[in-house]
């Protein structure tokens, strides 16, 4: 084998191993939060030494934030995707979100009852002393760009006609983005997921029947969304 083979085995060595750090490292960070996790019991289910950690990111500090950039970076852009997709009506992008949210949940809550955070962004807010100051912006980031994505779905259904054109497009955007940003206090304030379901269609209702113009009746999709 080659020099040249050798140093690209290397560093995709070196790649798995840095995916699998964050990957498991950002498991323990949604369940327990930033004081709650050590490169200890990092390395301990990975079967490595803390140095092997050491080695691929240096303090805490900077995997933590190399954890929460890449769950921006995914989850922003699956958001983002919802709700700037052309061609679905706004009860569509609802659904979406709620499968969204449903599959993040499940992630961590398999049978439904656990009552475990399943959100990195809501667990690390919880400990914003804890954050420096980079982290913390980018969770404002976050939230700020969440919110424009869903008014950028609201405003494509007063161009489509769903919604009369006098629809605070901001304001039902930013009614809309809370649903996802709080989902995870929302779950638990209601018993769970069908409560966070509840909302969502109880949202979509509101809006409907305050700006709606046609389609499908709010209480017909709010029914599938809890069903489903």
């Amino acid at each position: 084998m080659s020099e040249a083979s050798d140093n690209r085995a290397a560093d995709e060595t070196r790649g798995s191993m840095r995916d699998e750090i964050k990957k498991v490292a950002a498991r323990m960070l949604t369940l327990r939060g930033y004081r709650g996790v050590s490169y200890g019991e990092i390395a301990g289910e990975l079967e490595i030494t803390t140095t092997n950690i050491h080695y691929h990111f240096g303090p805490k500090a900077r995997l933590v934030a190399a954890v929460l950039a890449d769950y921006i970076e995914q989850v922003g852009s699956r958001f983002r995707w919802i709700w700037t997709a052309p061609g679905t009506s706004l009860a569509q992008k609802v659904e979406a979100s709620v499968a969204f949210n449903r599959d993040a949940y499940t992630l961590l809550n398999p049978l439904g009852n656990e009552g475990n955070s399943w959100s990195l962004i809501t667990r690390l807010s919880a400990e914003g002393e804890a954050l420096d100051d980079v982290m913390l912006e980018r969770i404002v980031a976050f939230r700020r760009d969440i919110q424009a994505s869903a008014t950028i779905g609201v405003e494509a259904s007063v161009r489509n006609g769903e919604l009369h054109a006098e629809t605070p497009c901001k304001e039902v955007g930013r009614l809309l983005a809370s649903c996802f940003l709080y989902a995870v206090h929302i779950s638990r304030d209601s018993g769970g997921f069908y409560g966070l379901s509840q909302h969502y269609a109880t949202q979509l209702d509101l809006i409907q029947r305050s700006w709606g113009v046609a389609g499908m009746a709010a209480r017909e999709v709010g029914i599938r969304l809890i069903d489903k």
